[in-house]
């Protein structure tokens, strides 16, 4: 009787549908039937995977021991046949309630839901599985499992690509500590399609394209590896500033290893970026550097072989793009040239540039003033005559007589190379006007002009003197010139000894001659003809006659000479007292006018009465 009791129980446990198995364990049923009927009801939920009953039954087994020991060895037997119903059974408790307990028994399912997968499931089956465990919680701590299962799949993904895909994309994003063995297995990577095969594989794909399409990680695992590999065509413009975002924002993307991180890319670039970027790339990146006001990386750039060749003659546009100060931008070129990055010829051109791009307008006078300091530190530095033309202008406007100063001596050498003579007289005529607001500066050119046409020439100087005639403010250039011509007239090729004898010989012949025949308050003279022929034919033998007419054709151009000069003198009443003039002349404090006033004023500069040339300068 006993027997067919339980019997019927068992027949009513079969036939009992999910609502009333669970009406009963809820009311208590009993004790013998109640782990019969929990494991009806989860063979059941199994089949239906209703969430409800789900969630009912693994609160029961929570609280009752021996249902539990019932239905977890009925999940394990269900693990070979339906090992997805009991991940998602598992799954609906976990999310109200995360035991402990009850993680061990998600991994078993995982495991073997993707087993099952991976031997009789199809790709998108595999990567559906695959995908799911890896973008489980972290805290049902499915990554062994997910690692272990990657590993596992490698092997059928050689002949599948998407599986290789989805391997390497999971791998890349949850799974960091199998990427690079993934990376390194040959046959997957060749199975690896398309754009993500390209550039992973390759680096011939389109690195921007992977990353809007399969997210960051793949994209800074392909870059990481092109960087690497020294792959010059996978840097573009766009892709070397979206790396760089990733850099200067200082985030790691996801578990990525460190040497596929962006902090990783910009120091191989610091190592060969010059070698392996192509220009635009290597300009895009020298720009976002000046941009973010790392300085410090832009200098380790130029200090690469043919670094500053390749970015100094683009500094300034970067600098432009990068949207730096003018002051910034001259602490840069200062870091530069202290660095030995940049020659000071570079480092004018650069000034030069950043000027022209600025129009040479008012506000950048300060890099005007650092333009003239470097010219005048450097002379050998070349620039053009517009722009020395453009600062002696900026000087005048100014009044800047330093810097006025500067700048006309590189004029001289212009000047100086200057074959033609009406060029000549031109540019300095031009020079001319832009300085004549400041004696000083003027004086600088006409101590340089002195110099210069005593350099030229007899030939040339007569030309000169042709071409400034009547050139109105070069009236004073033309005087020096002349002077120059006057006194080279007047020495004649002889030296100064030579001079000094001829003209102690001069002053005895016309001494003997004014003592003789000049009237004075002692004597008078009342010359005889006669007398004096007698006289002299005593010495007729002493010449010959055409030595004799030598003689007197000289006596008689040089009682003319006498004569005009007499008549050139400086009148005394005309400037002042003669006493003073004449002391003027001696001393240099007056200029000569006349041949008489030129020997007084010799005789002074001579005598040492004309004042040194340090006393000239302080006045």
């Amino acid at each position: 009787m006993g027997d067919l009791t339980l019997t019927e129980h068992v027949l009513d446990i079969a036939s009992m549908g999910e609502a009333e198995l669970q009406a009963a364990l809820q009311n208590d049923a009993p004790a013998d039937q109640r782990q019969s009927m929990a494991v009806r009801l989860l063979e059941l939920t199994l089949a239906t995977r209703d969430a409800e009953r789900s969630q009912f039954l693994a609160d029961l087994m929570d609280r009752d021991d021996d249902v539990e020991i019932a239905l977890e060895a009925r999940l394990n037997a269900a693990l070979h046949d339906q090992p997805d119903a009991v991940y998602a059974f598992i799954r609906t408790h976990l999310v109200v309630n995360c035991d402990a307990c009850w993680i061990p028994r998600l991994q078993q399912a995982a495991l073997a839901s993707l087993r099952v997968a991976l031997e009789h499931g199809d790709d998108a089956t595999m990567i559906n599985w695959l995908t799911l465990i890896a973008r489980e919680p972290a805290h049902y701590e499915l990554s062994g499992v997910l690692h272990q299962m990657i590993l596992e799949a490698r092997h059928r993904a050689y002949h599948n690509p998407e599986l290789a895909r989805a391997l390497v994309s999971l791998a890349a994003k949850r799974d960091p500590a199998n990427l690079d063995t993934l990376l390194g297995d040959e046959a997957l990577m060749a199975a690896l399609p398309n754009n993500i095969g390209a550039v992973l594989r390759d680096f011939d794909g389109d690195p921007l394209s992977l990353l809007q399409q399969k997210g960051v990680e793949l994209f800074m695992v392909g870059m990481a590896r092109a960087a690497v590999a020294c792959a010059s065509s996978m840097f573009t413009p766009p892709s070397i500033a979206a790396i760089w975002e990733v850099y200067v924002g200082g985030r790691s993307i996801g578990t990525l290893p460190p040497h596929y991180q962006a902090e990783q890319i910009i120091q191989v670039w610091m190592e060969r970026g010059v070698r392996c970027l192509q220009l635009e790339a290597l300009e895009t990146l020298a720009v976002q550097m000046l941009t973010a006001r790392r300085d410090d990386l832009f200098l380790r750039l130029l200090h690469q072989d043919n670094g500053a060749k390749l970015l100094l003659p683009r500094l300034i546009p970067m600098l432009e793009r990068s949207q730096r100060t003018i002051t910034d931008a001259q602490t840069l070129i200062q870091q530069m040239l202290k660095a030995g990055d940049m020659q000071p010829q570079q480092m004018a051109d650069a000034y030069i540039m950043m000027l022209d791009g600025l129009n040479w307008r008012e506000d950048a006078l300060e890099l005007v003033e650092h333009l003239v300091w470097t010219l005048q530190k450097y002379p050998g530095i070349q620039v053009s005559a517009e722009v020395l033309w453009r600062l002696v202008n900026i000087a005048g406007e100014q009044r800047d007589e330093a810097m006025a100063k500067g700048l006309v001596k590189r004029f001289f050498t212009a000047l100086e190379a200057v074959q033609d003579e009406t060029q000549l007289a031109d540019q300095l005529r031009q020079l001319t006007a832009a300085i004549q607001w400041s004696d000083a500066v003027t004086e600088e050119l006409e101590d340089w002009w002195r110099d210069f046409v005593r350099e030229q020439p007899i030939a040339r100087l007569s030309r000169l003197d042709k071409t400034l005639e009547g050139k109105r403010s070069l009236e004073d250039e033309q005087d020096a010139l002349r002077t120059i011509s006057a006194v080279r007239r007047m020495l004649g090729g002889r030296t100064l000894r030579d001079f000094a004898d001829q003209v102690e010989s001069a002053f005895t012949v016309l001494e003997a001659l004014a003592e003789s025949f000049d009237p004075n308050s002692k004597r008078g003279v009342h010359f005889d003809g006669a007398a004096a022929r007698a006289e002299l034919d005593t010495h007729g033998e002493e010449l010959s006659p055409q030595e004799r007419q030598v003689l007197a054709n000289n006596l008689k151009e040089l009682a003319h000479l006498v004569a005009a000069m007499g008549d050139n003198r400086t009148r005394a009443n005309l400037i002042r007292r003669s006493d003073d003039l004449d002391r003027d002349l001696m001393n240099g404090e007056e200029d000569p006018h006349s041949a008489v006033d030129a020997m007084k004023w010799l005789s002074g500069y001579w005598g040492g009465t004309h004042p040194a040339e340090d006393d000239e300068d302080e006045e």
